[in-house]
């Protein structure tokens, strides 16, 4: 069979679908991941067949003017001034930017380039006819395309994160109506119409799904490739604590969000061995750091995780995952609404402790991390926590479930017989 992959621009979105394409082509399928050209690499770096046709803005341009706007209109509360949506420099006040103005331009680039990429995405569709089409919350594309060619598609929900999911405080309605703009004269088409989710999040975490039917899957992290440091392999003195900051929260926020450097003072001064993994550039904003601070440059969180006792992050669904499934307690530091609502379903099972990052003080992040070194309810929560995710089908199973229930739809190899 054929299996058609779709996955958007914002960085880590293909995550969650890398193991499943793995299990497709372990299983002898043939696998495609339609993506923008700044994702080509990335996904050919992880084994699979990137075809890079779809048009994409700047996301992280996107994301700041939509947080500009939600400030200026008074949704949304800083600390102090959002980044300039262009420079991504603090601006010295809000008048300085024509966000309405801005709204409108990149209102106009914004539905050209969904149009483009679903043009693009159907022509490779109709030439390459895949069986079954694989979609991420952001590139839905695919599912379009999947019902234009009669084909099953399913959803790959990176874990947390629903199909109608309202309480994120995302507005992905807005792309779904872009997206039937560029197809006149064709059925509407918008998430209610998701029939498949396989969902990686635990079963005590299950976030809104509408009608379709969900397929749990085991999470198995990816983060990018990485060789294993020797030292994480060696017998711990202290407890360690794994700092991860993620390059789209100082994109968005800024490199001096306080809570990040408070982490990482905080773990050091509550005697504990830290390694923080970040950017370059948010190294070099955090100035001189304490003593005995590992700092490793973008490195895939699961290769730590192992070796650590503590996580702390700043929200995301891809770290509350991938800290899930390692059995770590958490501390999340989320940023974002939808990573402060990731944070609180996680928190419901006991293994995660929220804080949200732009409000948390020094003493508050400092008690967080006192309680999850040594109050032992936290870890067997964590462990409690690693075993229910792992009791989850495998990419693998789900896959050969996907591939045996999918009808053959037109392929080239069908058609040739």
């Amino acid at each position: 069979m054929r299996l058609l992959f779709t996955t958007s621009n914002w960085a880590g979105h293909y995550f969650c679908m890398i193991p499943l394409g793995w299990a497709a082509q372990a299983a002898g399928h043939e696998v495609r991941v339609v993506c923008a050209p700044q994702q080509a690499e990335t996904i050919g770096r992880a084994g699979l067949v990137p075809v890079p046709v779809m048009e994409s803005p700047d996301m992280m341009y996107m994301a700041r003017l939509h947080l500009y706007a939600n400030v200026v209109e008074g949704k949304v509360t800083l600390p102090g001034l959002p980044l300039h949506p262009v420079t991504a420099e603090r601006v010295g006040r809000l008048g300085e930017f024509d966000v309405t103005a801005a709204q409108k331009e990149f209102g106009v680039e914004y539905g050209a380039a969904v149009g483009e990429s679903h043009r693009r995405t159907a022509q490779f569709a109709r030439a390459w006819r895949p069986d079954l089409v694989c979609h991420d919350v952001l590139a839905e594309e695919g599912a379009l395309v999947a019902d234009e060619l009669g084909v099953p598609s399913v959803y790959c929900a990176p874990g947390l994160f629903g199909t109608l999911d309202e309480e994120l405080g995302l507005d992905l309605a807005l792309r779904d109506l872009v997206n039937n703009m560029s197809r006149p004269g064709v059925p509407y088409w918008d998430r209610e119409s998701i029939t498949r989710v396989i969902d990686p999040s635990p079963d005590s975490a299950v976030p809104p799904l509408g009608k379709a039917a969900r397929m749990p899957v085991r999470f198995v992290p990816y983060n990018g490739p990485g060789a294993l440091p020797g030292w994480t392999l060696a017998p711990r003195r202290r407890p360690r604590v794994c700092v991860v900051w993620g390059r789209s929260a100082s994109g968005l926020y800024g490199m001096d969000v306080p809570a990040l450097r408070e982490a990482v003072t905080a773990a050091a001064g509550l005697g504990a061995d830290v390694v923080l993994t970040a950017a370059a550039e948010q190294v070099r904003a955090l100035g001189t750091l304490p003593d005995g601070v590992r700092v490793l440059e973008n490195f895939p969180l699961h290769l730590l995780l192992a070796a650590s006792d503590v996580v702390v992050h700043h929200g995301s669904d891809n770290c509350l995952m991938n800290a899930a499934v390692a059995g770590v307690p958490q501390l999340a530091l989320a940023l974002a609404s939808d990573q402060i609502v990731f944070s609180r379903r996680l928190a419901a099972t006991g293994a995660v402790v929220p804080l949200e990052g732009l409000t948390a003080g020094p003493a508050q992040i400092r008690g967080a991390l006192a309680a999850l070194l040594d109050d032992p309810a936290l870890r067997t929560a964590a462990e409690r926590l690693r075993a229910e995710t792992a009791a989850a089908p495998a990419p693998s199973e789900v896959m050969a479930e996907l591939t045996g229930a999918a009808p053959l739809g037109p392929s080239a190899d069908t058609a040739d017989g």
